[in-house]
């Protein structure tokens, strides 16, 4: 090691041997191209040698040549050729298992990532702005689930309504956690009896490896979570049911305590003899859990937050901020300057002992022309450096995809500016709306055949459901609503001509007026309807009245 450490001081040396540039560049930076810009100072023209010397190892004076002074940043460690082992030591060196296809990034950057969003999630106001505006954007006041099936509705609601599950609130949670790790882990426990589904989140972090088809990345296999024993609680006797709790629980809360990790009259214990707390678990997909991420290409496997790329200057505008509030503080402070004309040093310590305690504001100083007092203070000029926060929360603003209005930043912005700024957001917002309403029905999806399977809910029966999102402005629906006003009487007017079909006609308009409706289901409505108000009018059975026009 300590070999190692004295050939990583010398590499990291600012000088660099020309045997380095003699051997084709390797473990040298594209920076010490020769270029007019980069010569040093000293230097004429840029074919002039480097006028830099040190001690070789036979003691000998050899020339050298300089790095660039400026090291990598945060950016370069993540995403560049430093990162290929993620630590600063290795940089001259690369993995030989590196495959450039995958574009996941090393799991100890991952990791790393994954804390810092959560971190900055939590320590930055910036950060948690952009990351919980973006889930009430989303979401607002919540998500409503309407089936056309009373059994479905109630089978739905039974599950939005569990008290393990509680979607009323996990909704948020997902929306929250979605954009902060850019993936999630949604885990389902299923009752083998009734068919009844509970879930839970798994942190993304104790997810160390995806196994995937080999021919099909996207399609994922199963899922291995990190070994739990430095992690897992075990229950003490406090936490423990009793058995006369136990003994007079209900069935219901028996036949609900059936998933392992929310069992709520068997809490997990940990073993040591199973290999789920020592060597971690596999979980099968879907059937046991279910991964959605975002912010990334189809070839990689693990998600990206939102906050990722914007982590270096989510660092850099606080740290301004600190400097600033710093330079704020000490340029209101302020020193005495005394000077005593013609004094000894003993003359000077009897002042020293009486001017111990600084004047009082507003107090009177008299003294002779042998002392001279004078307010001193620093010369700290820094009006200057508003242009430069400006541009770094500009930065920000534009990698979160935000105007800058949405960062408390007015600047020249006023209200029809505002509206054409907002557009790129809102649909960055509605996106964010189809993927969270994709999710939602994978689970519910999962909630209907799992309850299909058991026999509590009829095969034949209609499972049709729409989720429905709030609209991202309000302004939105008095303009729908107009909209929507013209389009019918366009699509009347054109029906009428003959160039549309009514069920185009209609899917048309509900589409415009971003609604989901099955189209043929409502036509089918409208012609019982139509059927039963002429049955009425006759006196006839609407049933036979429909079976005759078929």
């Amino acid at each position: 090691m300590k070999i190692l450490g004295a050939v990583n001081r010398w590499l990291f040396d600012p000088m660099v041997p020309d045997a380095l540039m003699e051997s084709g560049g390797r473990g040298v930076s594209a920076e010490l191209r020769s270029s007019p810009e980069r010569c040093p100072p000293e230097r004429s023209s840029p074919e002039e040698p480097p006028r830099v010397y040190g001690r070789g190892v036979s003691g000998a004076e050899s020339p050298r040549v300089r790095l660039s002074e400026s090291g990598p940043t945060q950016e370069d460690w993540y995403w560049g050729r430093s990162s290929a082992t993620g630590a600063e030591e290795d940089y001259y060196w690369r993995r030989i298992s590196d495959n450039y296809s995958q574009k996941d990034v090393l799991p100890g950057t991952y990791l790393e990532l994954h804390n810092q969003c959560y971190e900055a999630y939590n320590a930055n106001p910036m950060a948690n702005a952009i990351i919980e505006m973006g889930s009430n954007f989303v979401l607002g006041e919540g998500l409503q689930i309407d089936a056309g099936n009373k059994r479905v509705q109630r089978l739905l609601d039974r599950f939005w309504n569990d008290a393990d599950s509680h979607m009323n609130r996990r909704q948020f949670d997902i929306a929250t956690e979605l954009s902060l790790y850019g993936e999630i882990f949604v885990r389902l426990f299923v009752n083998p009896y009734d068919g009844h589904v509970k879930i839970a989140m798994l942190d993304p972090s104790l997810v160390d490896q995806i196994e995937t088809d080999a021919e099909n990345v996207e399609r994922e296999i199963r899922i291995h979570r990190r070994p739990l024993a430095q992690n897992a609680t075990v229950p003490t006797a406090s936490t423990m049911p009793s058995p006369a709790q136990t003994a007079t629980a209900s069935p219901g809360e028996r036949s609900s305590a059936y998933g392992s990790q929310i069992n709520m009259l068997q809490p997990t214990v940990v073993n040591p003899s199973d290999p789920r707390w020592t060597e971690g678990q596999w979980f099968d997909v879907p059937r046991e859990i279910m991964h959605f991420s975002i912010n990334k290409v189809t070839n990689a496997k693990r998600g990206k937050s939102d906050l990722a790329t914007l982590l270096p200057w989510l660092r850099r505008y606080k740290d301004w901020l600190i400097d600033r509030v710093r330079i704020n503080k000490y340029k209101a402070a302020f020193l005495w300057d005394v000077t005593l004309q013609g004094a000894d040093r003993q003359t000077i310590d009897q002042k020293m002992m009486q001017y111990a305690r600084p004047p009082e504001p507003g107090s009177v100083l008299i003294h002779n022309e042998s002392e001279t007092w004078a307010a001193v203070q620093p010369m700290i000029d820094a009006s200057s450096a508003a242009p430069d926060g400006h541009a770094m929360k500009m930065m920000i603003a534009m990698g979160a995809g935000l105007p800058e209005h949405y960062l408390s930043e007015g600047g020249d912005v006023n209200r029809a500016t505002a509206a054409e700024m907002g557009l790129p957001t809102l649909k960055k917002y509605r996106r964010r709306q189809d993927y969270l309403g994709y999710i939602l029905r994978q689970i519910l999806d999962r909630v209907i055949a799992e309850a299909q399977k058991a026999g509590t809910l009829p095969k034949g029966v209609d499972t049709g459901y729409a989720v429905h999102f709030p609209e991202l402005l309000t302004e939105d629906s008095n303009q729908i609503g107009i909209a929507t006003y013209r389009m019918s009487q366009a699509l009347s007017t054109a029906q009428s001509l003959g160039l549309v079909s009514q069920e185009t006609a209609a899917r048309m308009f509900f589409e415009f007026a971003r609604t989901e409706v099955d189209v043929a289901e409502e036509l089918e409505r409208i012609a019982d309807e139509a059927s039963a108000r002429a049955g009425k009018g006759h006196g006839e059975d609407p049933a036979a009245i429909r079976s005759d026009q078929q």
